[in-house]
């Protein structure tokens, strides 16, 4: 009977060693540190209070770079240095807008996109045209615009399941409608915030201008269904809009660049990184503070676990996301110019809640060998790595022939609080936050171990 037993007891430990996976056991104890550390959490909230509004060219953004420059030397980062470049850059100072309703107003809440110009000293009424997209103003007899401000009022689809693409199908009238406006003789622009929060907060972003600009705002939701009904009552409605704001010809910024060194390929890099800009209106706590903290975490977890990296991990936080993509066209520029081998470049900007996958923008072969790391991140909430858009930043180093990775979350919540005042630490759940890391660095790992 002892004998019987001790053969099958030898025989079950004699399985489970040969079924032991030492990915598995990295892998296992890249989310433990993850999850037993709070320095993503603790970095998340320095930025979120004490460098609030950190767009291009503020202090408060130079003040975040210092932030995470000196936490990578004490981490032991191997370089850590600014890549500077110059760009023209905007500053907003003040916006108004209200509804002329008789012999009185009604404020809306607004914030002005970016890099709108200024009205005069003490703004501009108008009559308001109402259109449901861009299609629609095009339609119109241009003479019916001129001196009107014209009132983007197209919802985001709430349909939609997946948030991100409800965005996409309403951002338009925001990128580029103040520019056909402009073009067909308007005096200004107002536009319903792209978010998917029935609330009173506005919600802020950037658009794209030819040579023509024009004033222009967003207003919340809640005020968007306001203006709505008052022209229903009154077709000759006006509002009167009030912004100032300045335009900066040329500043010096820069990126943050920090490496630890590869042992068997240290002149090939594998970049991780997020933006560290977010607008004037928010804290950016997800939008990109998570995305930083993550990125930087995972140095941490490479330094703290003593993984032998082969290749040398470069964390890049960008700036200028969010205006002019200035930072990203310098980084890929400086890459070019130095002959940079970029072995593949992560980019984490799609909040810090709960991780679901990965896209990759790279050829199917690679896409199909990165996805067969699926399996082992699955017990940590990855359900897919599968072909598709990366990241803004990243983006322009697909010319140069960069596989593209871009960590994807849930994204019920995320659109709510998008680049407005409500992106705040206090939506910030850390474990969420620290699961991100892990997957990130899980998967940089089995990459740097494996390649493609």
């Amino acid at each position: 009977m002892r004998t019987s037993l001790l053969l099958v007891l030898l025989a079950f430990f004699n399985l489970t060693s040969i079924s032991q996976n030492p990915d598995e056991t990295v892998v296992r104890q890249i989310f433990d540190n993850a999850l037993l550390n709070q320095d993503a959490y603790n970095n998340l909230t320095y930025l979120c209070k004490e460098t609030p509004g950190r767009l291009l060219g503020t202090e408060a953004s130079m003040q975040a770079i210092q932030y995470f420059e000196d936490y990578f030397h004490k981490l032991g980062a191997d370089t850590v240095f600014r890549q500077e470049f110059k760009t023209k850059a905007w500053k907003h100072i003040s916006t108004t807008v209200s509804i002329v309703d008789g012999e009185k107003e009604i404020p809306l809440r607004a914030v002005a996109l970016g890099p709108s110009p200024s009205t005069p000293e003490f703004g501009i009424a108008a009559e308001i045209l109402e259109v449901m997209g861009l299609d629609q103003l095009k339609a119109i007899d241009p003479e019916l615009v001129k001196g009107k401000i014209v009132f983007f009022n197209r919802p985001v689809d709430l349909t939609n399941i997946n948030t991100f693409r409800a965005y996409g199908g309403a951002v338009g009238q925001r990128a580029r409608g103040p520019a056909l406006a402009a073009s067909l003789g308007a005096a200004g622009v107002l536009v319903r915030s792209v978010t998917t929060k029935f609330d009173t907060v506005p919600h802020s972003g950037s658009t794209r201008f030819d040579s023509l600009r024009v004033p222009c705002a967003a207003i919340s939701f809640v005020d968007a269904d306001l203006l709505t009904q008052k022209l229903s009552l009154d077709k000759n409605l006006k509002v009167r809009m009030n912004i100032q704001a300045e335009d900066l010809e040329e500043i010096t910024s820069c990126n943050l660049i920090a490496d630890l060194r590869g042992n068997v390929y240290p002149d090939e890099y594998i970049v991780v990184g997020g933006h560290i800009d977010a607008w004037y209106n928010t804290p950016g706590a997800h939008d990109d503070g998570a995305g930083c903290a993550q990125s930087a975490d995972v140095m941490r977890i490479f330094k703290e676990l003593a993984i032998s990296n082969k290749r040398t991990i470069r964390v890049v936080l960008f700036m200028d996301e969010e205006l002019f993509q200035s930072g990203s066209r310098a980084f890929a520029q400086y890459c070019a110019d130095n002959n940079i081998s970029n072995f593949l470049a992560m980019e984490t900007d799609a909040g810090g809640f709960t991780p679901v996958g990965f896209m990759v923008d790279a050829d199917d072969p690679i896409v199909e060998n990165f996805a067969a790391y699926q399996e082992l991140l699955e017990p940590y909430g990855i359900y897919y790595i599968q072909k598709g858009g990366s990241g803004v930043d990243i983006d322009p180093l697909k010319k140069q022939g960069v596989p593209l990775i871009g960590y994807r979350t849930d994204s019920q919540r995320y659109m709510d609080i998008h680049h407005s005042a409500s992106d705040t630490m206090d939506k910030i759940n850390i474990r969420e936050l620290q699961l991100g890391s892990g997957c990130m660095a899980a998967l940089i790992y089995l990459i740097d171990n494996y390649g493609y």
